[in-house]
């Protein structure tokens, strides 16, 4: 019996922030980009435990073997197996398990992500070179060159169009061997309700890939052009939940950002694709966007890996003002920093960035950037005499206390500025409505206890002793170097997986630990899965080989920064990669020469002993440079 499937695992993942867990155990407090704390495992005298919210990871390095993720930690919180670890996580998450028997999946069927992943990659590549080179698609180069999307951006958001052609792409997947069930199943194609026939979802629009957080298309937004609108169907369409694409956890353009974001751990989030697009070709590369959907908790849990400030631009529209009212109280549930920017004269972030600069961007922001609760309390007032009209002030103020009271009670070891914050609302909401603060905090403090809030921390469950794996888990420095170097590369850059993977063979590596990890990454690749640093850790049970997993992810981290630190320019990732096969390339070729050396010695070459020395002479040669003689 499968107890939770790897999709299962991935939902608690991003459902539960580390920061946040491990917070619920041990104070922790910032330091730059992670947060530090007293560590639980040893009489730790000085923060040695690090969380680091981007990687939504932990580690100490005291202890040495300690780190990983949100189920490590609580597998050596609570010293649980990792089954029990997942029950608590899962209730956490209000995420629900179930057993059932393992099902096998059949390569090239509608319910393998690998068949699923390769379909939305062609499919993307498709329409992409059909806006580049089909005279078709001049139509939607008319358009975004109308809105100024220039080409720079079209290749870097992989832009696309789909004719207005009801069997154009199903032609293409059938020359392909891309079957109707797999393009169903990435809804590039839909059923009909009244005859239950399949079309194709995107006709006649711009479209725009959606990719996951490491890169990979998962799905699609499409934009109708207005030649070829019906009215029967949306001017935006986005792909329906699949197997790859939730568009409650995902947000358009966060895999460009990421990275740009790492310092500032800002972002800024917008209502459209054409928005970013045009945010970023105008130097503004914090911009991502919610995919037909307002934000919500699970977004939130996606975003505090990244940012711990966000800014959440609005349309001037009273449609806009009521999105933020959606969203400011889950924000303020969860102690977020989010800040609300209403743009002048209703403006959208594409038509203010035709008319502006970037700094003039960034300018607007911090001059219209307003607090979410000042925003709740201007919202809940407008238009209200909250002196002399009783009942509607009265009505405005216990909206705005109840949004208060979704936010835990500063005490002691909250933030300063938390406390802060607090008190200086009071004293605000006290004197706009000209009561008295003692009164209006024992109101809040009466909704407080009637709130139903988010538990701080797993409950204490003391069950098996965590199992400990036969695997002997050696030290970073007893590894050599070039597995140290390829396994740096491989949690920082997964893009380079494939590469290395059809180079090297398991029996290259010397150490077993690494070739452990190595063919976990084997196995991931040939599934079809994701190889992204969490989705491989999200796969290992073993505490200690998730605490090396970390090891290598943040020694890669901090060697990118001293060569920043040095000036000095770093070969990039993929010449790194190239000189670790080439490395492992020359042992193989040492080991064969030892060999060859060895049976001369014994005057007993074998036929294919001969041929072997022949082709390491012909390497030699033209590693040197010099040309094989010929016969005759």
């Amino acid at each position: 019996m499968e107890f939770s499937s790897s999709d299962t695992k991935e939902r608690i993942r991003q459902a539960v922030d580390i920061v946040d867990l491990v917070g619920g155990s041990i104070a922790l407090r910032r330091q730059g980009a992670m947060f530090v704390g007293i560590c639980p495992f040893h009489n730790d005298s000085k923060p040695s435990l690090q969380v680091r919210p981007d990687r939504q990871t932990w580690k100490c390095w005291v202890c040495g073997d300690k780190g990983g993720d949100i189920f490590t930690w609580v597998m050596e919180r609570e010293r649980v197996d990792f089954k029990d670890a997942l029950k608590l996580l899962a209730d956490r998450a209000g995420i629900q398990l179930e057993q059932r028997p393992q099902r096998q999946t059949v390569s090239g069927s509608p319910d393998d992500k690998k068949t699923l992943y390769e379909c939305c990659a062609w499919a993307e590549q498709q329409f992409h070179e059909h806006l580049l080179k089909s005279e078709s698609a001049e139509v939607a180069r008319r358009y975004l060159a109308e809105r100024k999307i220039n080409a720079e951006s079209i290749a870097k958001f992989k832009i696309g169009f789909a004719p207005n052609d009801r069997s154009w792409l199903t032609e293409r997947a059938r020359r392909a061997n891309i079957s109707p069930a797999v393009l169903e199943a990435t809804d590039l194609l839909a059923r009909r309700s009244a005859d239950g026939s399949l079309y194709e979802r995107f006709k006649g629009r711009v479209m725009f890939p959606i990719h996951s957080t490491e890169g990979r298309c998962i799905a699609f937004g499409g934009r109708i052009l207005p030649q070829f609108d019906d009215g029967k169907t949306g001017k935006y369409v986005n792909s329906r939940e699949t197997l790859l694409f939730s568009k409650s956890n995902q947000l358009y353009a966060l895999d460009q950002v990421r990275d740009n974001i790492r310092q500032s751990r800002s972002l800024t989030v917008v209502e459209g694709y054409t928005d970013v697009v045009m945010c970023h070709q105008q130097g503004v590369n914090d911009v991502v966007a919610c995919l037909g959907t307002a934000l919500g908790e699970r977004h939130l849990s996606l975003i505090k890996r990244f940012a711990d400030s966000v800014y959440l631009i609005l349309d001037g529209d009273d449609a806009g003002q009521k999105n933020a009212n959606r969203v400011l109280e889950i924000f303020v549930a969860a102690q977020f920093d989010l800040k609300i920017v209403t743009l002048p004269d209703g403006a959208d972030p594409d038509e203010y960035l035709q008319a502006h600069s970037a700094a003039d961007w960034q300018a607007m922001l911090e001059s219209r950037a307003v607090d979410a609760l000042e925003h709740k309390i201007r919202v809940a007032t407008a238009g209200i005499d909250t002196v002399h009209d009783t009942y509607r002030a009265n009505a405005a103020l216990e909206e705005i206390l109840q949004t208060i009271a979704l936010s835990p009670k500063p005490n002691l070891t909250s933030p300063g500025q938390m406390q802060l914050r607090e008190q200086q609302i009071m004293t605000r909401l006290a004197r706009e409505f000209a009561l008295d603060a003692a009164d209006l905090s024992r109101r809040l403090s009466e909704l407080r206890k009637n709130t139903r809030t988010i538990p701080a921390e797993v409950p204490s469950v003391r069950t098996s002793p965590a199992i400990a794996s036969a695997l002997v888990v050696p030290k970073v420095s007893e590894l050599s170097p070039v597995e140290c170097e390829l396994m740096e590369l491989l949690v920082r850059f997964p893009e380079l997986a494939p590469t290395a993977l059809a180079e090297l063979a398991n029996e290259e590596l010397s150490s077993e630990v690494v070739r452990t990890l190595f063919q976990l990454y084997r196995r991931l690749e040939e599934a079809g899965e994701g190889l992204d640093f969490n989705r491989v850790l999200s796969e290992i049970e073993d505490p200690r080989l998730q605490s090396l997993m970390v090891e290598f992810d943040i020694r890669s981290e901090h060697k990118l920064a001293v060569e920043a630190q040095k000036d000095r320019t770093i070969m990039d990732p993929a010449t790194r990669m190239r000189s670790v096969i080439r490395a492992f390339q020359r042992h193989r070729e040492e080991q064969e020469r030892r060999v060859a050396e060895a049976e001369l010695e014994k005057n007993s070459l074998t036929e294919s002993g001969v041929d072997l020395v022949k082709e390491m002479l012909q390497r030699k040669r033209l590693q040197q440079g010099i040309i094989a003689p010929t016969e005759g």
